[in-house]
């Protein structure tokens, strides 16, 4: 059956709009040579402002929830288009999960921008809502707790990247789903690498409130 494997790549394609990259150029800059150079919603935040920085996360945050969902309903589309739907239930889960993770390379490896994007955090966060809201509201919760302590996103990123598939494990009995996230936030949390580095040398950006608005 070749239409879960178009969704594959309608997958892939998603995840690697350039959103903070057309921010930027709206903004007249090339973002990627701005700040850590990332095409993230924190560097677009940092060096376009606020509501763009906002606006960058809420559409990567669709982009990685739309692939998931679009591959969930793969079967309700096929009869929709007057075609067999056939997907077997465990089949259908392993596209699910091809279709998180193209979704994820997409944010971070962008065929539009020479395979170098985001770290995937925000596309992530929206993948693993609509794979459980729970875990994702868990994870965020992580996340926001980092963030009061720590007031630096990256280090932030990588202690909800840790927490969530400890949450999955736990809450969400399909072991599928939460072998992927496990696998999908060890891919975030090495896209993390120079930022650990920067973390460890004591040079890594703090978030500032005096940040564009």
């Amino acid at each position: 059956m070749w239409f879960p494997y178009l969704l594959l790549a309608i997958a892939y394609l998603l995840g690697s709009f350039p959103t903070g990259y057309l921010v930027g150029r709206m903004a007249g800059i090339d973002i990627r040579e701005h700040g850590s150079g990332s095409t993230g919603a924190t560097n677009v935040w940092r060096n376009v402002g606020k509501f763009a920085g906002i606006s960058v996360f809420a559409v990567d945050f669709a982009k990685g929830a739309i692939a998931i969902y679009v591959m969930q309903q793969a079967n309700w589309l096929l009869t929709s288009f007057g075609l067999t739907a056939n997907i077997a239930i465990d089949n259908l889960s392993l596209f699910v999960i091809g279709a998180g993770m193209l979704a994820l390379i997409g944010h971070s490896r962008p065929v539009w921008l020479g395979f170098k994007g985001g770290k995937s955090v925000a596309t992530g966060v929206g993948i693993l809502f609509m794979l459980n809201w729970i875990v994702a509201i868990a994870a965020f919760s992580v996340w926001l707790a980092t963030m009061a302590i720590w007031r630096t996103v990256s280090i932030s990123s990588i202690a909800a990247a840790t927490a969530a598939p400890i949450f999955m494990w736990t809450l969400q009995g399909n072991i599928v789903y939460s072998s992927f996230v496990t696998v999908g936030c060890m891919f975030v949390i090495w896209l993390h690498r120079s930022n650990i580095e920067r973390i460890l040398n004591g040079t890594e950006l703090t978030f500032k409130s005096d940040s564009k608005a």
